[in-house]
């Protein structure tokens, strides 16, 4: 078979000629010759420089512009499916929204059944629980908001929906509204977006007839009677349970209490233990019971005696017996004259354990899905599981108030209890990666950059090392404070209402790389993030912004 023939090269003559165009073009040495006054004809020509270059066929340029096509084109699915990934991330969070690049403008609105009307002089924080991705909103009530002048009869009526409300966050579309009975209470819930749940448990109904209402996320209900013993109480729990306490004991002599809460038996020694008891909200079958003993030294939870419509009256005396309870999403808290517990969902104690020896109850914060952080002031943190067992232990208490769902998860952010200010950046083996000296919180543990409130600025220090890599302040914020933190994985931006209430609050949105300000908005009231969509509750209701 024949070898193929060589391929022909060309030869480029790099002389004074006329270009593609007719137009004169020189060469280096023409150059020199144009500047010395002109070539001398009696000169030995000069060789001519010789440029061998494989012959290119069109089909071969062709092919590399759409290779170089190809490269441009992958590059930005690259970049688009790299900005798509991480907005879905984003909405996994309840602090993450899919995009703080521009400002956002109003979407869709939702007006309230009761709106804030002037001059009421109410600051508002709406308490919501995510349901396959719909906010869910119940009906409000005297513990909903912070309201100010404190109301008795005759003040404002809390704002708010009647009843229980799921709002779509993309489009504002209500799709399901479910009523609710006399005195009505639910949970889970929670201030933020961050307790999502299965099951809305709501208690509702007079004192001798009160009913246990279940909620599924499609809006279907199933009602039964509580069925309450003497002295017996009943309360929305997590993890679809409703939660009944009774005060059990002799008390062993009468106990009195003023509206200031001084009890005529100074520490309360007589007092009765309760008895906890989790059931199935939805056919009342027994899950667990707990007893949580009497303290004669914790006599500072007593509560008044609440009138009919569940507002504590001028005149009412502090009952000892009373006892309430909240539902956080995985957690348990019982409070009363006496008794203060925090319980996991299963029904272990958690603010008694942690090999710390405690004899009096301690501050418990839900971190995640079954870890909790156990802080005694000065006694550090331990962080449990559901069952109450140990996970670490760390000297002090963790300073993270949002953390980004990109972030890895290789950091707590912990306080020492020697310094008065800073923090330390810490390894789940207890080892320390850097301190921070100045920082008294931290806004937001992102991927890269923990963002930290350092009084008047906010600053970015590299998630590694703890280096300072920018700083951000305003004069527009002296009036303001600080009231949550949102992210795009890309952007914070921080949320600042009003001292008082009297004027709008602001969102101011800082790239994470660099610390610029990229824009700000006005807020007449607090933002949360849903399903990676922004909402605002506003005195009026509530609107979605993108």
């Amino acid at each position: 078979m024949p070898r193929p023939a060589k391929q022909e090269s060309v030869v480029f003559d790099l002389v004074e000629e006329h270009g593609p165009d007719g137009d004169a073009y020189d060469d280096a040495n023409g150059a020199a010759d144009e500047v010395g006054g002109g070539p001398d004809a009696s000169a030995e020509p000069r060789p001519r420089p010789l440029v061998t270059l494989s012959r290119l066929s069109r089909r071969t340029w062709a092919l590399t512009a759409v290779v170089a096509a190809v490269v441009a084109v992958t590059v930005v699915v690259v970049d688009l499916v790299r900005d798509h990934r991480r907005a879905e991330l984003m909405r996994t969070s309840p602090v993450g929204v899919e995009s703080l690049a521009d400002p956002p403008a109003e979407t869709w609105a939702v007006r309230f059944d009761t709106p804030v009307e002037p001059g009421d002089g109410i600051s508002m924080d709406q308490q919501v629980v995510i349901m396959d991705g719909l906010l869910v909103v119940p009906p409000t009530n005297a513990q909903s908001y912070w309201v100010d002048p404190v109301p008795g009869p005759g003040g404002p009526v809390p704002p708010g929906f009647d009843e229980v409300v799921a709002i779509d966050p993309a489009s504002g579309g209500v799709a399901w509204r479910v009523p609710l009975g006399e005195r009505p209470t639910c949970g889970p819930t929670g201030y933020d977006a961050s307790t999502s749940t299965e099951v809305l448990v709501c208690v509702q109904g007079a004192d001798d007839a009160r009913e246990v209402l279940t909620i599924a996320p499609d809006g279907s209900t199933r009602t039964r009677p509580a069925e309450l013993a003497e002295g017996e109480h009943v309360f929305p729990g997590p993890d679809g349970t409703a939660v009944r306490t009774v005060r059990t004991g002799d008390p062993g002599g009468e106990v009195e209490c003023d509206v200031s809460g001084t009890c005529s038996s100074g520490y309360l020694t007589p007092g009765r233990d309760v008895r906890v008891t989790a059931e199935d909200a939805g056919t009342g079958a027994e899950r667990w019971t707990s007893t949580v003993a009497f303290d004669p030294m914790n006599s500072m939870n007593c509560q008044g005696t609440p009138d009919s419509g569940g507002w504590p009256t001028a005149d009412s005396a502090m009952d000892p017996d009373v006892v309430t309870v909240s539902a956080g999403a995985e957690t348990v808290v019982v409070d009363g004259c006496g008794v203060s517990a925090t319980l996991s969902a299963s029904g272990i104690r958690l603010d008694l354990v942690g090999g710390t020896g405690l004899t009096t109850p301690a501050w418990v914060t839900e971190l995640g899905p079954g870890r909790f952080a156990v802080e005694a002031e000065w006694l550090g943190t331990t962080v449990v599981d559901e069952t109450g067992k140990t996970l670490h232990t760390l000297d002090g208490s963790i300073r993270t108030e949002a953390t980004s769902p990109d972030a890895p998860a290789d950091l707590w952010f912990v306080k020492t209890t020697t310094e008065a200010s800073g923090f330390e950046a810490v390894r789940e083996d207890g080892s320390v990666v850097w301190s921070e000296r100045y920082g008294q919180s931290v806004l937001l543990a992102g991927r890269d950059v923990v963002v930290v409130n350092r009084g008047n600025r906010v600053v970015g220090l590299e998630r590694t090392t703890g280096a300072e890599l920018w700083s951000w302040s305003s004069d527009d914020l002296t009036e303001m404070l600080r009231f949550r933190t949102l992210t795009d994985g890309e952007t914070v931006a921080l949320e600042y209402l009003s001292r008082d209430g009297s004027s709008d609050g602001l969102l101011v949105t800082l790239d994470l790389d660099t610390g610029r300000q990229l824009w700000h908005m006005p807020m007449t009231g607090p933002a949360i993030a849903v399903d990676g969509r922004l909402v605002e509750f506003t005195p009026e209701g509530v609107r979605g912004l993108g």
